[in-house]
């Protein structure tokens, strides 16, 4: 089937960007909840432990990010600020993710994320694009698009 043609539906692109935004404004907070609470039980821990457990907490913040991401996408293929507004993340083939594609594509999410020139320039391919994706979607074939009705 593949992914919605532009042209022909621009409706499933209509908005994206915008609503792309505020998925991942909702998303940061929700991942910075779900951090603070893992900084929080690794705090303690790093008192039982005499100060090892400290050592944890980045590595766990990072795991905590891509769990939540992966999780999502695989179950989903829409994070929880995703769903808020109204838009799912799609394969090339036009169907929901399946595990190994929610990896990958969390994965190259991540590398994008803390790479801010990767960042700008996806922002900007996303502007042109007419499928809205980002950089780390072009290689992966995925597109965001407004979730069906």
């Amino acid at each position: 089937m593949g992914l919605p043609d532009p042209d022909r539906d621009p409706q499933f692109y209509d908005g994206v960007p915008l609503r792309r935004l505020v998925a991942f404004v909702i998303d940061a907070l929700v991942t910075l909840l779900l951090m603070a609470t893992v900084g929080l039980v690794g705090l303690l821990m790093g008192f039982v432990t005499m100060g090892l457990g400290w050592l944890l907490i980045v590595p766990a913040f990072a795991l905590v990010g891509f769990i939540y991401r992966f999780t999502m996408l695989r179950e989903r293929s829409a994070t929880l600020g995703m769903l808020a507004a109204g838009i799912e993340l799609r394969g090339p083939d036009g169907e929901r993710l399946d595990g190994p594609l929610a990896a990958v594509h969390t994965l190259a999410y991540f590398a994008t994320l803390y790479i801010p020139l990767a960042m700008l320039i996806g922002v900007a391919l996303m502007a042109f694009n007419p499928r809205r994706q980002l950089l780390h979607d072009l290689p992966l074939g995925t597109a965001m698009i407004n979730r069906p009705e």
